[in-house]
């Protein structure tokens, strides 16, 4: 009886042991963390995670210190995002993050580059706080789009970020009969070429030129372009950066006042049939107008508008003929020739 007795209770110890060996392992997993990964694009918060590279897009879980996040899709942070705010974290990032609002991490949390395609750009007020670890902003628009490989935590510094570029300056000079753009860059990687933009209102703007970048370098470079066709008056130039990833960042706005002569160009003349363009390197004023004459000078057409372009499209249709066009916007008249075959 007595050895009975023994062995019921040697059971029920073992019992015990394996249930607190339970215990332990489901303790060790929890300190160990989760392994999240992004099972399609989309929002941050959206329903794009999984617990494989491979599984069915859903909701993220809440989560706990230790766990890793895998960012292999793209994704956007359209709002100010502060899920992961209390949660000690390890993100690893592959990909690209496009945030309008802001991201709030734990001051401890860390985000791995993991190559040249893990990157985070900027959309929306590029000078307000994008990323901040704890309550300390660390990264915003205004510092520049990142790109990997590297680390971002609570000591980034703007002044050493991984960026494919590092601009040094970015001027721009109106001269005499042109405006000539200056810049120069301290180090680029697998960085591809600059594009030069201009715009009337320092909204919308439009490629005017490009220069080759020095692929990857950690020397100063120097770049030069000159506007041998600028807009009279007010207008706006910026750089468009783009990597051989297809990565692309910009640099400016950089206003210029050029003074010279006003002219009008018709584009293409002679015309084969092609829509016909009225290219003015100035602001038009507010009711401009555009007269068309035949060749006998009856006015077949009369035009007036108040866009701020300096692209204007004349109407299709013309018949094969010669044709004048005067244009007039306030105190400025001009009368060019133009023919359709």
């Amino acid at each position: 009886m007595d050895n009975k007795k023994r062995f019921l209770g040697a059971v029920t110890e073992l019992r015990v042991l394996v249930v607190l060996l339970g215990f332990l392992t489901m303790a060790l997993i929890d300190v160990r963390g989760a392994t999240y990964y992004t099972a399609a694009t989309g929002d941050i918060a959206g329903s794009i995670w999984s617990t494989s590279t491979n599984g069915t897009p859903g909701s993220l879980p809440t989560l706990v210190d230790g766990d890793i996040i895998i960012i292999d899709d793209n994704i956007t942070i359209t709002t100010n995002f502060k899920a992961w705010q209390n949660v000690l974290l390890s993100i690893d990032l592959n990909s690209t993050i496009n945030i309008s609002g802001e991201w709030w991490l734990s001051t401890n949390s860390v985000v791995n580059f993991l190559s040249s395609s893990a990157k985070v750009i900027v959309s929306g007020g590029g000078n307000s706080d994008k990323i901040k670890f704890g309550n300390s902003n660390t990264w915003s628009g205004n510092d520049g789009n990142l790109t990997g490989p590297g680390t971002l935590d609570k000591n980034f510094d703007p002044d050493t970020s991984p960026l494919p570029i590092t601009l040094i300056f970015f001027k721009v000079a109106e001269q005499q009969e042109d405006v000539r753009l200056t810049w120069a860059t301290a180090s680029e990687l697998n960085f591809d070429k600059f594009f030069v933009e201009r715009s009337l209102d320092g909204n919308e703007f439009s490629e005017i030129g490009s220069m080759k970048g020095a692929g990857t370098s950690a020397s100063r470079r120097d770049y030069a372009f000159n506007d041998k066709s600028p807009i009279v008056g007010r207008s706006y130039y910026r750089l468009k950066a783009v990597d051989y990833d297809g990565f692309t960042e910009y640099f400016g706005v950089y206003v210029c006042n050029y003074v010279g002569p006003k002219s009008i160009v018709i584009y293409p003349n002679p015309s084969q049939g092609e829509p016909i363009n009225l290219i003015l390197n100035f602001h038009p004023e507010e009711q401009s107008q555009i007269e068309i004459f035949n060749s006998i000078g009856v006015k077949l057409d009369q035009i007036f508008f108040s866009e701020l372009t300096n692209d204007v499209k004349l109407p299709s249709g013309l018949k094969a003929g010669s044709y004048l066009i005067r244009f007039t916007s306030g105190s400025y008249s001009q009368v060019v020739r133009f023919s359709v075959f």
